[in-house]
């Protein structure tokens, strides 16, 4: 009995150690970690990913990157980096012997390009160490990289009504690979919003309109509790512009609180377009040439969320933009609703006036020939009356002659009856 009491205490202490030891290693994991521009390519198509470091102080590393080089083609990376047959080796120390080591930074990036198309797969491993030379963690990874389903396109030449201009810097396709990312993607909506209660990571896939734009992907691991920021940067093909994309974590155990949504927003004598639904962030309207100040109404489903509307006031003609900006009860989760009001100029105005006057012209000459032609109608229908009343005199004054003499006979017969009746009582 003794014996089988040792037994499960030692092993209730292996399993407890063996627990730790998972937990430690997760951690490190989380230390270093990957992001990738894209992992849905072209035949010929570009890409980076980066190895990025996190609570963590190296002072020397050495990284190892294989790939099949009848896939992929290296071009570039580190300068202290050797490419040789399909292997990547990179490799760095600290020379002022760990007076400056790397620490929350982007370690190190390598810029490859597709050679064929087809699944193919990047194998990672690294060391990395600490000043005094131990190694603080080893690191193994992959990347995958897959056939685009929706872009493929292979062995055709573009026309150039077709080709993507080297200043373009938007995405194409931005997801996650969790459901729950809003609004709906779209190119020209640059701020998306995500909740979760556990996650500590996303992963990010990210394809830009023009394949050989650069994106660069950072903040989608390692979320702390509260508000955390994916940061999609897309740079164009010509370096002219760029195009910041962000998604919002909020990591919480309280999605109530974390409720940052409008139940209701409207401006008076003043239509949205969409119409208002809390999924909604952005929102088109026009007013008239003399409005100076908008009067807005924005209510959060929960009560104890706060409301910050910016513009309204003061408007210019043409463009103005309206924020509104819902702060939810726990104070760290965003956001915002954007109002873009169109303030017509005076010329403008004066021909939205005339295409008034003249609709509602047009709608009162509607409404005049529609009463018109009521009136033709009832006028119309009595005629018919009339006429078939006149066709039908002769035949109508027979039936009321008929009618009368029924009557008549009916009403003598009756009194006949009550006279008769009378005299025998009498009697």
């Amino acid at each position: 009995m003794k014996k089988i009491a040792s037994f499960l205490v030692l092993l209730c202490f292996t399993i407890m150690i063996h627990t730790v030891s998972l937990a430690q290693d997760k951690e490190n994991q989380d230390n270093i970690y990957l992001s990738i521009s894209k992992s849905e390519l072209r035949n010929g198509e570009e890409f980076s990913f980066t190895i990025n470091l996190a609570n963590m102080n190296v002072s020397a590393f050495d990284i190892n990157i294989y790939f099949d080089n009848q896939l992929f083609e290296y071009i570039s990376g580190p300068e202290n980096t050797n490419v040789i047959d399909g292997k990547v080796i990179t490799s760095w120390y600290d020379e002022t012997g760990g007076k400056n080591p790397k620490q929350n930074c982007e370690l190190v990036k390598y810029t490859l390009k597709a050679k064929e198309i087809g699944s193919k797969l990047i194998s990672i491993q690294g060391e990395f160490y600490n000043a005094e030379g131990e190694l603080l963690q080893a690191f193994t990874d992959g990347i995958e990289i897959v056939q685009s389903e929706d872009k493929e396109i292979e062995n055709i030449e573009l026309s150039e009504e077709s080709k993507v201009p080297d200043n373009n810097s938007k995405l194409e396709i931005l997801r996650l690979n969790h459901e729950g990312m809003t609004p709906v993607f779209s190119p020209d909506i640059t701020q998306y919003y995500f909740l979760t209660e556990t996650l500590n990571k996303l992963e990010v896939t990210a394809i830009p309109q023009n394949p050989a734009s650069e994106v660069n992907i950072t903040g989608n691991t390692n979320f702390k509790e509260g508000l955390n920021t994916i940061s999609i940067e897309v740079i164009s093909p010509d370096k002219t512009t760029s195009t910041q994309y962000k998604i919002l974590i909020t990591k919480t155990t309280d999605l109530e609180k974390a409720n940052a949504n409008l139940e209701t927003l409207a401006i008076e004598d003043v239509t949205l377009e969409p119409e208002f639904t809390n999924n909604i962030y952005e929102y088109n309207a026009t007013v008239s040439n003399t409005t100076q100040k908008l009067n807005i109404l924005a209510i959060p489903e929960k009560i104890n969320a706060h409301v910050e509307i910016t513009g309204g006031e003061n408007l210019e003609f043409g463009n103005n933009q309206i924020y509104i900006q819902v702060v939810a009860e726990n104070g760290y989760t965003k956001k915002q609703y954007i109002v873009n009001v169109y303030k017509r100029n005076e010329e403008e105005q004066k021909q939205v006036d005339e295409e008034r006057k003249i609709n509602i012209q047009k709608l009162n000459a509607i409404l005049e020939n529609e009463q018109e032609e009521e009136k033709q109608l009832e006028n119309q229908e009595n005629h018919t009356i009339i006429k078939s009343f006149e066709e039908n005199k002769e035949w109508l004054i027979t039936w009321v002659i008929l009618v009368v003499i029924v009557v008549i006979i009916t009403t003598y017969r009756i009194k006949k009856e009550r006279t008769d009746k009378n005299k025998k009582s009498v009697r």
